[in-house]
């Protein structure tokens, strides 16, 4: 019979035990920690590429609001012009005329200025902005869109309405054209010999003018709202910046 002898398993002692746990514990940690810094590259690359197109949106929206004062101011100059014009002379020609000159320009566009919100828009979609680690951009990033949503959209459906009010009773006195080709150059879009006013109502040219008025003033306030807006934004713009080390 033979007899099998089992080999000697050598123990192993407390110091091998826990330098195999310290590796092991070692290796874990490291992984985690690696993964937080490869988590933390790409939310700022996520972050800057947001910022860098919200700049972009920003400067678009420079461009769009000084180009809006300027067509704004545009029409309450032809509405303060068609304000002059005396109701009870409107039954001459020459006064018929520029009548027709001053009113169909700002009958024929609203100009309202609406922001460029692309970047926000996706943010919000994206779940916020949660990859953001800059706090004081996003309190001041929100803080310009708020004012847009409270007070330049507020402002704009108010002048959109009392337009919509003249443009009503404008259609009502005045042969008005299809379309108005050009803004600032009005003397060619008199139909020649044609019978402009349709109906010499005085009550009705009284409420036109009123409505006038009232488009006037709200149309005051939009242009006052953009150009707190445009601040805000150029303000914005330089603190981002700055902050991103962005041009």
């Amino acid at each position: 019979m033979e007899v099998h002898h089992h080999p000697k398993v050598e123990k192993k002692n407390f110091k091998e035990y826990f330098l195999e746990f310290l590796m092991i514990f070692l290796a874990v940690t490291l992984g985690f920690f690696a993964e937080n810094i490869r988590e933390s590259i790409v939310k700022r690359e996520k972050e800057k590429h947001y910022i860098e197109n919200i700049i972009a949106d920003l400067k678009t929206d420079t461009a769009n609001i000084k180009l809006s004062v300027h067509m704004q101011n545009l029409l309450l100059k032809k509405m303060e012009t068609v304000l002059k014009i005396p109701v009870e002379k409107l039954d001459n020609f020459s006064m018929q005329e520029r009548l027709y000159q001053n009113l169909v320009p700002f009958y024929a566009s609203s100009w309202i200025f609406v922001q460029t919100n692309n970047t926000v828009t996706q943010l919000k979609n994206a779940g916020g902005f949660n990859v953001f680690t800059n706090q004081k951009a996003v309190d001041s990033i929100t803080a310009v869109y708020y004012y847009y949503d409270s007070w330049i959209k507020l402002n704009a459906d108010k002048y959109t309405k009392s337009y919509e009010k003249t443009a009503d009773i404008a259609s009502q006195l005045i042969r008005l054209p299809e379309a108005l080709y050009s803004f600032d150059d009005t003397t060619h879009i008199i139909p020649p010999g044609s019978k402009i006013v349709i109906q010499n109502n005085t009550i009705l040219f009284e409420q036109l003018y009123s409505n006038i008025r009232y488009q006037k003033g709200e149309l005051s306030n939009c242009i006052e709202t953009e150009k707190e807006y445009l601040g805000k934004v150029e303000r914005l713009l330089k603190f981002l910046q700055s902050q991103y080390n962005l041009k």
